[in-house]
């Protein structure tokens, strides 16, 4: 079984050239869903709730994908760093530097954002051979982090 890919919603947003807005919050949900039932994947998608969410966490089941809103006053960071820190198998998507730090001392695999933009775009791409196919190999490291890698 796949490990599950925990991806910084906000972070990822950026990495497409999106600011964030509720249509470009449904539209990259809406990828990733594609995308992980595509590939058969579990992911865990999340959002900063610190500066306007609700007291208290929301999740929303999309499919195989988990929406996660963090509460008031916590911020997406924070969050994947205590997941992760409960559940060290999984596949952290950021390009903040701090967190990749943080997941990978607690036993995460990383990729950083602008490599799953386009590991997300061929996968959906109709007219791309990769749509129907596993991910490109990973890009550098091996051991662990290729391992859980393979077929993103």
């Amino acid at each position: 079984m796949a490990v599950p890919v925990v991806i910084d919603g906000y972070n990822l947003l950026y990495a497409r050239g999106e600011t964030p807005s509720a249509g470009s919050r449904e539209r990259l949900v809406l990828d990733v869903v594609r995308w992980a039932l595509r590939r058969t994947r579990r992911a865990v998608l999340v959002f900063d709730g610190w500066a306007g969410g609700e007291r208290v966490e929301r999740e929303e089941a999309r499919g195989p994908v988990t929406v996660c809103f963090t509460r008031y006053g916590e911020r997406a960071d924070e969050w994947i760093v205590r997941r992760v820190a409960a559940r060290p198998e999984a596949v952290v998507v950021t390009s903040d530097r701090a967190v990749r730090q943080a997941v990978r001392r607690r036993g995460a695999a990383v990729l950083d954002s602008e490599a799953f933009v386009e590991r997300l775009d061929a996968a959906l791409d109709p007219e791309s051979e990769e749509s129907d196919q596993p991910g490109p190999p990973p890009r550098a490291g091996g051991g662990r982090d290729a391992a859980w890698l393979r077929g993103l």
